[in-house]
């Protein structure tokens, strides 16, 4: 592969940069909120709000955004991309579920974070959409009204709401997106790979620009049950001090913690970027998607190795150029151990001597929407110069030994970096992030 002087920019591809974010999260309803709160070491997980709605279940916390007011979170913003277009989302979305709320709303500031990608015909502006199973709480309502024999009292739009196209077309009718406009589901790779996606799509030239929207998948009891039986979410030693349950890295780490949020980005080419005169917040250097093919639930090391390898290898850098990985560290026994050890391999000697954090520390497990949030953190981090920590690391697990950023943020020069996202099932994907240079 051509590489072009140590900077690592391809010269093969078109470079792809990032033009606009969005972010609403149990630390934060913007950019600037959220990274604050990051730097702080601020924990957003809580007792359920709806104590009722878990009846049943054995999971206790999590990152509660059921109490989420879209009007409200619009004033608090001055309404991002102009007062009429605020009213007019209200305005569609009057009856729309929690998280076609949470995606608009983050989809609303990273529109207008880019200027409204003014200049950019809709025909040439895609989106895609990381997630699946979204409305999973609103299936599992009208499903109990059909098995009561009141068939006739579903929902009538559940036809259309069961397949997740309501939160993507939602916001591309907000936002006049006319361009390619699909969903993405990996599990918890969702983000990252919606995020390949669209790269690909601005490499072909298919498109000029794309929204790409993390949703996160309403939490109800019954997938919280469930991930509770095979022991993926923590369920027993925090209940009563919920801020402390999500401990990557740490000797009592249980499972992760299940939390709701939502991100969005704007990626553009360069040249479309440049041209129009938008702020750069960083480029997409490249990324990588791989499949383990063996276990839905157990991690595989080499599948890692090979994601993280790839996505350095698309975008012309080597291991020796990564100054900062943002990990997938999701706080279960067995996948930080696994990431831990990929990482080694994958970064050789240099994987000790630089900075590894976890963001999920402090919002929880955003499941679809994770790799999004996740490269919203990882840019504010190298656009600000500062890391944010990895907190609740108190009993560090001694077979772990990275730099986890334990004690507290930190300044760093961030040229470039590698945000990680791992799913069930053997899915796996790494970004790599640059800062911007001419």
């Amino acid at each position: 592969m051509s590489r072009e002087g140590t900077t690592g920019r391809r010269r093969s591809a078109r470079r792809i940069v990032v033009t606009g974010m969005g972010a609403v999260t149990v630390v934060g309803d913007s950019p600037s909120r959220f990274y604050e709160s990051l730097l702080a070491g601020r924990s957003g997980i809580t007792r359920w709000k709806r104590a009722d709605r878990m009846s049943g279940c054995a999971s206790r916390i999590g990152g509660d955004l059921s109490d989420f007011d879209l009007a409200g979170h619009l004033r608090g913003l001055g309404f991002p991309g102009g007062e009429d277009l605020g009213k007019r989302c209200l305005t569609v979305m009057r009856a729309a579920p929690r998280v076609t709320k949470l995606v608009a709303a983050a989809a609303l500031q990273a529109h207008a974070d880019a200027n409204s990608l003014r200049g950019v015909p809709p025909e040439r502006t895609a989106h895609v959409l990381a997630g699946h199973n979204l409305n999973a709480g609103y299936v599992v309502e009208n499903a109990l009204v059909f098995h009561r024999d009141e068939p006739d009292y579903i929902e009538p739009l559940f036809g259309l709401l069961c397949l997740d196209t309501d939160v993507l077309s939602t916001t591309s009718e907000l936002l006049d997106l006319r361009g390619p406009s699909f969903t993405v589901g990996g599990a918890c790779a969702s983000g990252n790979l919606a995020v390949l996606a669209a790269l690909d799509l601005l490499r072909a030239g298919r498109a000029d620009a794309a929204v790409v929207s993390g949703a996160p998948i309403e939490l109800e009891p019954v997938s919280l049950h469930g991930w509770s039986l095979i022991e993926a979410i923590t369920t027993r030693s925090f209940n009563d001090d919920p801020a402390r349950a999500s401990r990557p890295f740490d000797a009592r780490r249980e499972g992760f913690v299940p939390s709701e949020g939502a991100g969005a980005l704007i990626l553009e080419t360069l040249e479309g970027a440049s041209g129009r005169g938008a702020r750069i917040h960083g480029e997409i250097l490249g990324g990588s998607a791989t499949s383990d093919a063996s276990h839905l639930t157990r991690p595989d090391r080499e599948g890692q190795i090979r994601a993280m390898r790839e996505a350095m290898d698309d975008a012309g850098i080597e291991a020796a150029e990564v100054d900062y990985v943002n990990a997938h560290a999701t706080s279960t026994p067995m996948g930080d151990a696994v990431e831990v050890a990929a990482i080694e391999a994958a970064l050789g000697p240099r994987a000790r001597r630089i900075p590894v954090n976890a963001t999920k520390s402090m919002i929880g497990h955003c499941l679809s929407a994770a790799g999004v949030l996740e490269i919203i953190a990882t840019l504010l981090q190298t656009v600000h110069g500062r890391i944010h920590p990895t907190i609740n690391l108190d009993h560090p697990d001694p077979e772990l030994d990275l730099d986890f950023v334990a004690e507290g943020p930190r300044a760093a020069s961030i040229g470039v970096a590698i945000s990680n996202s791992f799913g069930f099932g053997g899915l796996n994907s790494s970004v790599v992030v640059g800062r911007f240079r001419e």
